[in-house]
C-alpha cells in the first residue's frame, strides 16, 4: 500500500513540473522593460517602501563591492549597459550617504506572473563626496522590476533620469554674521519701529548700488507696504505698472544677481520682480518664521543652508528667483507688526498701512 502511494506522489510531482514547464512563459534574453505594457498602478504600502528602501540602503552600504552591487541590476534589460554605466559614474565618489529613497510610481505589468509582475520608478537621491571634498547631491530616478516572490528580489533594470548633480558643500552663512565694527548698515524708521539690516555689496554690488541710491533720494520715505501676508514677507516699493514701476538707480530695469551665500531666510531683504533680470525699485523682507519641507527636499541647497532654514524660517523656493541683498539682524518683530496688519486676499492693508518714514545709513559700533 506505501508503494502505491510513493508511485501516485511521484506521478503527481511528475505532472506538476510537467505542467509548468508547458504553461512558463518563455521570456527573451533582453527585456523591454521601459516598453511593457501596464496592467495596474498600486499606492505603495510600508511594505513596498520599506523593500525599496532596503534596496536603495543596502547598495549606498556596499556599492564599493562591485560583486555585491552587480547581481543588483538586471542582466536581461535591454537598458543594462546603462545602468552598469550609472553605477561606474557612482564608483568615482569616495563616499556616499542616502537621503532619501522614495517609490514615485508603482504598477505591475502583463507580460510577467505574479511573482515577478511589479515594477517601480524609484527617487534615489544621495550625496556623493568627491575627490575635491565636495558635497554633490543627485536625485535621480530609477526603474525597478521584481524578479521574484521575496523582499530582495528587486533590481534596476534602466535608468529614467539622472541629474548631473549639484554641490550641497556648506555655504558662508552671512547673513547671520553680526556687522563688524565700521561697518555700514540700514536702518529703517517705519510705524511699527526701527529695523535694521546688513547689506552685502561684496556678494550683489549692483543691487546694493541700486538700493542705497534711492534710498538717500529719499524714494523710501514716507512709502506705505502696499502688499504684507503674515507667515510670507512684506513689500513695498511701486507695486502697479507705471512708467515708474521699471525705476531704477540706473533708469532700466537691471539683471538679477545671485550669491552662493545669500537666501530667502526669515528677515532676508530682498528685490522684488517682474520675471527674471527685472529688478527695479520694489523690495521685500521675508517675514515667514516657518519653512515647508517640501522645497527644501526640491531645492538642492547646500546642506548648512537647510538646516539654517529650518532653524530660523524662510522662504527656500524663491532662491536664485529674487535676488537677496540684505538681513535684519534687530527689528524683527517691527516686521512681524507689519505682516499682521488686517488685508484683503492680495495682501492690501484694509486701511492706515503702515509705511516707511525714513532709509538712513549709519557706521556700526
Amino acid at each position: 500500500m506505501k508503494a502505491k502511494r510513493f508511485v501516485f506522489m511521484f506521478l503527481v510531482l511528475i505532472l506538476v513540473f510537467a505542467a509548468q514547464g508547458l504553461f512558463a512563459q518563455n521570456y527573451p534574453e533582453k527585456k523591454n522593460f521601459a516598453g511593457e505594457t501596464q496592467a495596474h498602478q498600486f499606492r505603495p504600502h510600508s511594505g513596498d517602501k520599506a523593500e525599496i528602501s532596503h534596496f536603495f540602503d543596502f547598495f549606498v552600504r556596499n556599492y564599493r563591492n562591485p560583486e555585491v552591487i552587480y547581481p543588483l541590476l538586471a542582466e536581461n534589460s535591454l537598458t543594462s549597459n546603462e545602468v552598469e554605466l550609472y553605477y561606474k559614474k557612482i564608483l568615482q565618489y569616495r563616499s556616499l550617504n542616502l537621503v532619501s529613497a522614495d517609490i514615485e510610481k508603482l504598477y505591475s505589468v502583463l507580460q510577467a506572473d505574479a511573482f515577478n509582475n511589479f515594477r517601480a520608478i524609484a527617487r534615489f537621491k544621495f550625496v556623493g563626496t568627491d575627490n575635491y571634498g565636495r558635497l554633490i547631491e543627485h536625485t535621480d530616478y530609477l526603474g525597478l522590476a521584481k524578479t521574484g516572490r521575496g523582499a530582495n528580489d528587486w533590481k534596476a533594470w534602466g535608468v529614467v533620469w539622472r541629474d548631473s548633480g549639484i554641490d550641497v558643500s556648506p555655504a558662508e552663512l552671512v547673513q547671520f554674521q553680526m556687522p563688524n565694527s565700521g561697518e555700514e548698515i540700514c536702518v529703517m524708521e517705519t510705524d511699527a519701529g526701527v529695523i535694521k539690516l546688513r547689506l552685502f555689496p561684496d556678494q550683489v554690488p549692483k543691487t546694493v548700488h541700486n538700493f542705497k541710491v534711492l534710498a538717500k533720494l529719499g524714494f523710501y520715505n514716507n512709502m506705505p507696504f502696499l502688499r504684507v501676508f503674515d507667515n510670507f514677507m512684506i513689500q513695498c516699493g511701486s507695486l502697479d505698472m507705471t512708467p515708474i514701476f521699471e525705476l531704477s538707480s540706473f533708469g532700466p530695469m537691471f539683471e538679477d544677481e545671485f550669491s552662493r551665500d545669500l537666501y530667502n531666510f526669515r528677515g532676508a531683504l530682498c528685490m522684488g520682480n517682474a520675471g527674471p533680470n527685472t529688478n527695479g525699485n520694489q523690495i521685500y523682507i521675508v517675514q515667514s518664521p516657518e519653512i515647508d519641507p517640501e522645497y527644501l527636499d526640491l531645492s538642492a541647497l547646500p546642506l548648512n543652508v537647510e538646516d539654517k532654514y529650518r532653524e530660523v524660517g524662510g522662504r527656500a523656493y524663491l532662491d536664485n528667483r529674487y535676488t537677496v541683498f540684505g538681513q535684519v539682524f534687530e527689528g524683527i518683530e517691527a516686521v512681524d507688526t507689519i505682516a499682521r496688519q488686517e488685508a484683503d486676499e492680495e495682501g492690501r492693508p484694509n486701511d492706515n498701512p503702515i509705511a516707511i518714514r525714513s532709509v538712513k545709513f549709519e557706521t556700526y559700533y
